[in-house]
């Protein structure tokens, strides 16, 4: 008896060290995005948001979207999200300009960032009325990177100058599939590509839900 306490505990004991360097090697790689606003006082810049990695590995994949508000909380709740643009990959301490969002846009809504690490898992940022949350997994809609039906609903970060026109590629709740057994702390997907991926979503032909007005 125990010899099999013994041998129990020396399994315990391994699947607790291989848990304890998995979460260690994934957190050595963990990319962190953060809303920045700079104000350009002094007259030395425009006033602009940036987009920071403060993680510590690399930010790939990487889509910022606005919102009329956010809830700040996990998955997508009766958030409507809009206008995703895709921007250029951020290592680890770099950061980018969103010179789209212009001097003031943004600053009465909110900012969302989705992102994956270098095994394709997701990370969302949420920013709004200058709080910004963390979370694993991804917590804003899955727009296709690449085009769908001959268009594309996210644009790239070179090919947008400013949000005058007209608002792009709206999605809510009711936009995204995903598979029941997925834990709800991953939000509407944990992972980019693979069979296990709970999302074969975006419908833009069936878009019912409306942007609020205020």
């Amino acid at each position: 008896m125990l010899t099999v306490l013994i041998s129990v505990l020396a399994v315990l004991v391994s699947l607790g060290s291989l848990a304890v360097a998995y979460t260690s090697n994934r957190r050595s790689h963990m990319p962190v995005l953060q809303f920045m606003w700079e104000s350009g006082q002094g007259g030395s810049s425009e006033p602009k948001w940036w987009l920071a990695n403060v993680g510590t590995g690399p930010a790939t994949n990487v889509v910022v979207a606005q919102t009329v508000r956010t809830s700040l909380k996990k998955g997508l709740g009766n958030e409507i999200w809009f206008n995703p643009v895709l921007v250029p990959s951020m290592p680890a301490g770099g950061k980018l300009a969103l010179t789209w969002l212009g001097g003031t846009m943004g600053l009465d809504c909110g900012l969302g960032a989705s992102y994956t690490d270098v095994e394709r898992y997701f990370y969302t940022t949420k920013c709004g009325d200058d709080v910004s949350m963390f979370f694993i997994g991804l917590h804003l809609p899955r727009w296709p990177l690449l085009k769908l039906r001959g268009t594309k609903a996210v644009k790239t970060w070179w090919g947008v100058e400013d949000l005058s026109g007209p608002q792009w590629s709206p999605a809510a709740a009711n936009h995204v599939k995903r598979r029941w057994w997925l834990p709800s702390r991953f939000g509407v997907s944990r992972r980019l590509g693979g069979w296990a991926d709970p999302v074969l979503s975006y419908r833009p032909e069936s878009r019912p839900t409306t942007l609020p007005s205020d």
